[in-house]
């Protein structure tokens, strides 16, 4: 299965028999068929007719809206599964403080592993001391992890983990123009956070769809605290594929040139542009020039990602997405969006029987 990303403002999403067609000024720019796709990712000022909406719905095919930047916006489903069963088993499951710190060490255990399994392949490529120190430290937060008493101390050693795993990806990067000093969400304000975060989104769109179709409740989950409107369980679940998926994409699309500071633009720069255009004009007008304030504010400037580079990220995460790796619970090769589907089913069999979850390593 796979995910249709419409990006092209303006474009508009039709239903063509058993396709859905975009079109952008009334030209065909690509279809798929409603059959194979998992999801519909609408990105901006794209519109899409009643009968794909209806079209794609019936058909199971999770429709996520998001701003052009890909902030999530809101999402259209075919409702919830009608496995109440499972879902007052989930409820049960995690009225247990035992059990959720059960998960939750599970969980953070694996975002840490994969974590320095990243970390180690580049250290066997370009070898640094700050490197060796994060995966020293790492090591150390994995005992830590096990010897957590609650919910709060293991949120900590998350955190300063996290903190460690991103102190040394300056020197993880090859490129000469774009740099990294640490992890910024809000807003993100440079090109690897810009990364980061838009991943980071996309991953958490596929989630939650996968988490919907099982039958769980995806805000009620062990080491996101409850907190309304906020998917927790799918955010529990996101932690171990952080690493691999997106951080290893980020990683790879930097290093090999795919995305460049020419995908990026600040917003001073941009201003500035739109500044002396209003300029132009006014003097054109009337032949007097026109004085504006254009001090920036404090702080750093928003930087903004270009279409051109929204393009490419979204080949390369579907790419990244349809990778092949070993799946151990099963015993075979699998794409890595089918494995992080049986992760959310096993989470779903947790619940139901309490067998263990064991969260998913990428290869060393």
């Amino acid at each position: 299965m796979q995910s249709l990303f419409v990006i092209e403002q303006g474009a508009r999403i039709s239903r063509r028999g058993d396709k859905v067609t975009v079109f952008v000024d009334g030209v065909k720019m690509e279809d798929a068929r409603i059959d194979e796709l998992a999801q519909c990712v609408v990105m901006g000022n794209v519109a899409i007719t009643p009968q794909a909406v209806k079209a794609l719905t019936k058909n199971g095919v999770d429709i996520v809206f998001t701003s052009r930047t890909g902030q999530f916006i809101g999402r259209m489903s075919g409702g919830l599964s009608r496995n109440i069963l499972l879902r007052q088993s989930q409820f049960r499951r995690l009225e247990s403080e035992d059990n959720r710190l059960d998960i939750a060490k599970r969980v953070v255990a694996g975002k840490i592993e994969n974590q320095r399994r990243l970390l180690a392949r580049y250290q066997k490529r370009r070898p640094h001391e700050s490197i060796m120190q994060s995966l020293v430290f790492l090591r150390h937060s994995q005992r830590r992890v096990s010897a957590a008493m609650n919910l709060d101390e293991l949120r900590g050693v998350e955190g300063s983990a996290g903190a460690s795993y991103f102190s040394c990806w300056k020197n993880l990067l090859s490129a000469e123009d774009i740099t990294f000093t640490r992890r910024m969400r809000r807003p993100p304000p440079d090109p690897v956070n810009i990364l980061l975060s838009f991943g980071y989104t996309q991953l958490c769109n596929a989630i939650h769809a996968m988490v919907e179709t099982s039958g769980m409740d995806p805000f009620l989950g062990a080491l996101h605290a409850v907190k309304y409107g906020r998917p927790s369980l799918v955010l529990d679940i996101v932690e171990e594929f952080r690493p691999v998926i997106v951080d290893a994409t980020v990683l790879r699309v930097i290093n090999s040139g795919i995305i460049s500071l020419r995908d990026f633009q600040s917003r001073l720069e941009k201003d500035a542009q739109a500044e002396k255009t209003l300029l132009e004009n006014a003097y054109a007008e009337n032949g007097n020039p026109v004085s504006r304030d254009a001090t920036p504010k404090d702080g750093p400037p928003p930087t903004l990602f270009l279409k051109s580079g929204i393009k490419k990220w979204v080949v390369e995460y579907q790419r990244r997405m349809q990778t092949i790796a070993y799946y151990p619970p099963r015993g075979v090769q699998m794409r890595m969006d089918q494995i992080i589907l049986a992760q959310v089913y096993l989470m779903a069999k947790h619940m139901e029987s309490g067998m263990g979850y064991e969260s998913f390593l990428s290869p060393r």
